[in-house]
């Protein structure tokens, strides 16, 4: 969602009980759902562990968001106390959340988020796992997004993402839809709004 900050400070959340139940880096739940990475080149460095998904917005009928079951109780619990939290800030409904791991080493190069649902979305970061050489540029600006705390980006502005070592980091990001949303008329459309 456009904002005219391009990263904001909301508030602080506990993350030690996702740090507790989240999996290692080996473990295989971090493969079973790949829509993202196959639907965003961008992110192929990324694995994901998605607990709340909807596709896109459409222009019609609103479509039910999924709410994913595979990963383990006490991982979901966790995660969807925080998204709840981040949910009641905004009065609005979750739309996606997943945790995204991004390992040592890798980059998600510059981009423009797009599409309906992320242009029409508060786009929010939890960072779960990070140290102090994570960088996520925003507009070419450095910021570095502590643990424990929850961030509203502009992810319309071109942003990247760089982990050189030595640990991965893992965010909780949730898209809220605001609420009183209405979808766009078709002549918004027509006058190059992207539907993905």
């Amino acid at each position: 969602m456009h904002r005219p900050i391009p990263l904001e400070c909301l508030f602080d959340w506990p993350v030690a009980d996702i740090l507790t139940a989240l999996p290692s880096e080996d473990d295989p739940i971090w493969g079973v759902f790949n829509t993202r990475q196959a639907k965003f080149e961008v992110h192929n460095a990324t694995r994901s562990i998605v607990f709340r998904w909807l596709e896109e917005l459409m222009i019609a009928e609103p479509q039910p968001v999924a709410r994913l079951t595979y990963p383990a109780p006490a991982l979901s619990d966790a995660v969807n106390r925080a998204v709840d939290a981040i949910e009641g800030h905004y009065g609005g409904t979750a739309v996606r959340a997943l945790l995204v791991e991004l390992a040592p080493g890798q980059t998600i190069p510059t981009h423009r988020d797009h599409g309906l649902l992320l242009r029409d979305t508060h786009r929010c970061h939890l960072p779960i796992l990070t140290h102090e050489g994570v960088r996520f540029p925003i507009d070419g600006i450095d910021h570095h997004l502590a643990a424990g705390t929850v961030y509203e980006v502009d992810n319309m502005r071109r942003h990247s993402v760089a982990n050189p070592g030595p640990g991965r980091r893992v965010h909780l990001i949730v898209n809220v839809l605001p609420s009183g949303w209405t979808p766009p008329s078709k002549t918004d459309v027509a006058e190059g709004l992207e539907v993905v």
